[in-house]
């Protein structure tokens, strides 16, 4: 049996389905599989890594503002599908799969009009337009939330969460002691922008970070070429890096609290690690329904930018680290309304009601 996923673009819409990919070989592991990303977004170096042959198509999109790409879009549009309608008759998939991103409307589309199922996963708190699209000619819908069960198809769809790879949950306290120089007497904040870090979480954390490494280890991620000089001198439990790879996991395990935005991947690992957090959303962004249902379930500090100054950030991380308790509550709230120990569920769930 061979197995098409598609996604790529950003890596949003291609984490979850590796962690499915992991789930699916273990249990099937007579199955094959096969990836349609973008030419030169950043899911290819994941996807090989995991050990599946990848293939790209063309991408289109409708920006939102005057673009060159209005005048090619007419051009990309067709050449989009004419590839996955050819891709798709060579390589004869017994299934797609989907979590959004550029190429899932191309790829959807031609595979259902040549008779291949498709299952699509939707994430965020709002189905995102490629999902929109997709939905109706799905044969099975997953949703990480269980309120999108009202807005997506019902004879279809089924609230399961948002799976995590494995890797996420390996890693060890002794090591971030060892490669990030954490004192382990202390407690330890981290803070982080996502993939691309977050100028504004860096110029607050650089104004406050004496202040909070005074109690605790603080492991601040800027995102790569935005690490300043300056932060060496903060305090020598401030740790500043640009990025973390393979340390990831152990900085999240050491961790006592975070300090981040609030994407999808942020919010899928925080709950598969029970992490409090305190959360600020990208204004106007898909993060904010994100945090509306996690605000909801009383899951973590919200805090709005256009709100939050030096003053307000400091006092919140100073109050969660002070409140064990609350701690507690919020890692548990969080991993209770997203479950992430999803992806065996995921792949029993789309192998008896997605394949033909």
């Amino acid at each position: 049996m061979k197995i098409l996923f598609t996604g790529g673009g950003t890596m949003g819409p291609v984490t979850p389905l590796l962690a499915v990919v992991e789930a699916w070989r273990k249990a099937f592991p007579q199955d094959e599989f096969v990836w349609i990303g973008t030419r030169s977004g950043p899911e290819r170096a994941a996807v090989e890594a995991a050990g599946i042959r990848f293939l790209h198509v063309p991408v289109f999109r409708l920006t939102r503002y005057p673009s060159v790409e209005w005048l090619t879009l007419p051009f990309a549009f067709v050449g989009s599908f004419l590839v996955a309608w050819f891709t798709l008759g060579r390589e004869r998939p017994d299934m797609i799969a989907s979590a959004g991103g550029y190429t899932a409307v191309p790829v959807v589309l031609c595979g259902w009009a040549r008779g291949i199922p498709s299952w699509v996963h939707q994430q965020d708190a709002r189905v995102v337009l490629t999902n929109r699209v997709c939905a109706p000619f799905a044969k099975c819908v997953t949703t990480a939330w269980e309120h999108l069960l009202s807005v997506l198809p019902p004879t279809k769809s089924k609230w399961i969460g948002n799976p995590v790879r494995p890797s996420v949950l390996e890693g060890k306290r002794d090591v971030a002691h060892e490669r990030l120089g954490i004192d382990l007497r202390y407690p330890t904040v981290l803070a982080f922008g996502g993939g691309g870090g977050a100028s504004w979480i860096n110029r607050l954390m650089e104004e406050i970070g004496a202040t909070i490494a005074e109690q605790a280890n603080v492991i601040h991620i800027t995102g790569r070429g935005k690490r300043a000089d300056r932060l060496e001198t903060i305090h020598k439990r401030y740790h500043a890096v640009e990025f973390l790879t393979d340390d990831m996991a152990h900085a999240l395990k050491a961790s006592t609290l975070v300090v981040a935005r609030a994407g999808m991947g942020t919010l899928t690992e925080l709950a598969a690690l029970a992490k409090p957090a305190i959360l600020i959303p990208i204004p106007g962004s898909m993060q904010e329904d994100n945090i509306a249902r996690v605000r909801v379930a009383d899951a973590a500090v919200v805090l709005a930018q256009d709100a939050t100054g030096t003053g307000e950030l400091k006092r919140a991380i100073l109050e969660l680290l002070a409140d064990a308790a609350r701690q507690k509550r919020l890692g548990t709230n969080l991993r209770r309304v997203l479950p992430t120990d999803v992806a065996e569920e995921m792949t029993r769930h789309v192998r008896a009601h997605c394949l033909k």
